[in-house]
């Protein structure tokens, strides 16, 4: 049978149940369309008391959390980057017993999306780095990896807002060019701004890292829960420390110009796992409340 389906925008999801769940499990989901660098939410409801669902999705495990109301249960699924247009199949199952029950099967429909290209030029040693360099990048891109892929259960998820104040360039996967050498896809967007420019927190975590990097240079990243990360990159100053706890709207760190750049700005990227999605498709979906939420927004302004 057809699950019950939220739609925030035009989201295909087919879902069944096998029959014993029929009467017990509903699944909804919001944050479409799909499409590469989405982020979704998955709710799924049960006519009675369960426990600890699970289940997969994009070939990753999918990590619920409690709902703010007995017997449901939600969960973020992100969209890569990189992913192909096409059906993605999920199940979602819950503890029964000494085992588990299948709750609900279904689909997901991605649809395509186009990324420009664009071509930069930066210094000579961010594009081939010295061999001297070459042990340090790849032992900070494991470390973020490991990072990445630590999964906590928050008490609660959200609301999340800019870290900077302004309109962020819209060069999410953008097709990255340096210095006349294709690489990666751009994985965030970037804030223009001031050096010294006051950086916030775009939503309650711990931080995680808080120190410079090769390519991103004075970087912060923060958990916020479910395998959702910020990195925020590029800072001149890092106002916080590795275990801290922050909330959304504090200050972070300032603007800056530090590792792979062509001028002052703020990178930032989020990560679900190991997916890479567009910042500004998870603030439409977790965006405040428009009342009863709390009044610390997005950073503005210059350090004083």
């Amino acid at each position: 049978m057809r699950a019950a389906v939220g739609l925030s925008l035009a989201l295909a999801l087919l879902a069944s149940h096998p029959p014993a769940a029929q009467s017990r499990f509903s699944v909804t989901v919001r944050g479409g369309p799909a499409q590469p660098g989405s982020v979704l939410e998955i709710t799924l409801t049960g006519g009675s008391a369960f426990s600890d669902p699970g289940g997969t999705i994009f070939g990753q495990p999918l990590v619920f959390m409690p709902g703010d109301t007995p017997h449901v249960w939600r969960t973020l699924v992100g969209v890569d980057v990189a992913q192909p247009a096409g059906v993605v199949p999920f199940h979602i199952d819950v503890a029964a017993g000494a085992g588990r029950e299948l709750a609900a099967t279904g689909t997901i429909q991605v649809a395509p999306r186009t990324f420009a290209t664009r071509r930069l030029r930066v210094a000579g040693q961010f594009v081939d780095p010295a061999p001297a360099e070459v042990g340090r990048i790849v032992a900070e891109a494991a470390r973020l990896d490991a990072i990445f892929t630590t999964v906590t259960v928050p008490a609660r998820l959200g609301p999340f807002v800019a870290p900077l104040g302004g309109t962020p360039g819209s060069n999410f996967g953008t097709r990255s060019i340096f210095n006349g050498e294709a690489r990666a896809p751009h994985a965030g967007v970037d804030f223009r701004g001031a050096t010294g420019t006051r950086i916030a927190a775009p939503a309650d975590g711990r931080v995680i890292l808080a120190e410079s990097l090769f390519f991103t240079g004075e970087t912060v990243v923060i958990d916020h829960g479910l395998g959702l990360y910020s990195l925020l990159a590029h800072l001149s100053r890092i106002d916080v420390s590795a275990g801290q706890l922050v909330e959304r709207g504090e200050t972070i760190g300032l603007l800056g110009a530090t590792g792979r750049v062509t001028g002052p700005h703020l990178h930032w990227t989020v990560r679900l796992g190991a997916v890479r999605v567009d910042p500004m498709r998870l603030l439409a979906l977790l965006a405040p409340a428009q009342s009863g939420s709390r009044t610390r927004g997005p950073a503005g302004g210059n350090a004083r």
